[in-house]
């Protein structure tokens, strides 16, 4: 029987999509009546956990590691967090692993794998929420950022340990070639993980052939939170949209220069180090800067249709199911997760990745108006049919856990694969 689960995110804050899964769920589950702790290291708890009656915070109280003032102590710490360890070893002391889950839904920024290997040593069912890919690939997203290019090299490997390939410096890539050696070797990851949930059947495919043949794996998407109003009639709207921060990988100058082909409006709802680029290939561009979540939401529902160019494996793709919660299509690459969340020619359409031609094409179907009209129509009804909100979120969770319990009743004992 599960009488406890804790969720180990690395920050209070949400300052991005896992943040925000990790902790509406974490909230979700103790709205459920299943006992919840939240394990992280930074940050602080918003009023949405502060009043959550059934949920208990534990904090290191530590920065992100490329935050923080000493460099290398950062790196030590982003390595092997001694504190983390000994924190989570002392709350587990507390709880009983025939009834407790250990839910990760992120280490990487200021916990480090130490907390994994202290719930895995302490005999604990651990799951894991696979939001980005670094239990195999040191950066998180086999992606060369120099090349722009998807990094097909072996993780770890001679070839990848020499590659410049992140985004910040190759410093910082060896940093992160050591935490996955650490991770692997001591952290307990990806072998200590009981079962893994992945978030799309992309992701899946992706990660799957670097986990241990024998762990199972669940499909339990992210959570939408939008409330339902009258679909938008898209085909009103003028300008396609991109959302979210403008950095390379994210392909937001691509969808500039497809739009200038194309000749259609395009405004890009955030802001980040692409802007001057977007600028220059497509001066009639509109760029907001960062909204607040209202804002973003306001202005999804003046575009037309909303354009994921990524040039990465995304592991989701949030804002096409919250496009089309309102009843706007999307555009999407084919080698990346969003292309989980459309129906080709139905609620949206597909173009091979980073081909500035290909994504023009689309662009001009979709200024046909009987084109995006039904497009829009068909996304707003299918999303409807079944919408991912947190009830069923916490309701797949739940089933989840379930079965590790059963597991954990029939295998007290779990041993970590080497």
């Amino acid at each position: 029987m599960l009488d406890h689960v804790v969720v180990v995110v690395d920050s209070l804050n949400i300052d991005g999509g896992t943040a925000k899964v990790a902790l509406g769920s974490a909230i979700g589950l103790a709205n459920a009546g299943v006992p919840v702790t939240v394990f992280a290291a930074s940050g602080r708890p918003g009023p949405e956990l502060l009043a959550c009656e059934n949920l208990r915070i534990v904090s290191t109280e530590q920065p992100d590691v490329l935050k923080a003032g000493n460099k290398i102590a950062a790196a030590v710490r982003g390595i092997w967090n001694r504190r983390a360890y000994d924190a989570m070893t002392a709350l587990l002391a507390t709880l009983d692993p025939s009834r407790t889950i250990v839910h990760v839904h992120c280490w990487t920024k200021a916990l480090s794998s130490s907390v994994v290997a202290s719930a895995v040593r302490a005999k604990f069912p651990v799951v894991q929420t696979v939001h980005e890919y670094f239990n195999a690939c040191p950066t998180g997203c086999f992606y060369l950022h120099r090349e722009r290019e998807i990094c097909t090299l072996k993780p770890l490997s001679l070839r990848c340990v020499l590659t410049d390939c992140d985004s910040r410096s190759y410093a910082v890539k060896l940093y992160r070639v050591a935490r996955q050696w650490v991770t692997h070797r001591f952290g307990k990851i990806p072998g200590g993980i009981h079962e893994y949930f992945t978030v799309s059947e992309f992701s899946r495919r992706v990660v799957e052939p670097f986990l241990p043949v024998a762990r199972r794996m669940h499909a339990i998407g992210n959570p939408v939170e939008v409330a339902r109003e009258p679909r938008v009639p898209a085909s009103r709207n003028r300008a396609f949209a991109f959302v979210g921060r403008l950095s390379a990988e994210k392909g937001p100058t691509l969808l500039a220069e497809a739009a200038r082909i194309a000749g259609v409006d395009v405004v890009f709802i955030g802001d980040g180090p692409e802007r001057a680029a977007i600028e220059r290939a497509n001066p009639a561009a509109t760029i907001t800067g960062w909204l607040d979540p209202a804002g973003v939401a306001a202005r999804v529902r003046e575009a037309r249709c909303v354009v994921v160019p990524s040039m990465w494996y995304e592991t989701f793709g949030l804002v096409v199911l919250e496009a089309a919660a309102c009843g706007i299509p999307a555009i999407v690459p084919l080698e990346t997760a969003p292309s989980d969340l459309i129906v080709p020619g139905e609620t949206g359409l597909a173009f091979p990745r980073a081909d500035t031609e290909r994504l023009a094409d689309a662009l001009r179907v979709m200024s046909d108006d009987a084109t995006v009209e039904r497009m829009g129509l068909a996304a707003y009804t299918a999303y409807w049919a079944d919408p991912p909100t947190m009830a069923a979120h916490v309701d797949r969770l739940l089933a989840a856990y379930g079965d590790v319990m059963g597991d954990v009743a029939t295998k007290p004992v779990f041993v970590a694969a080497s």
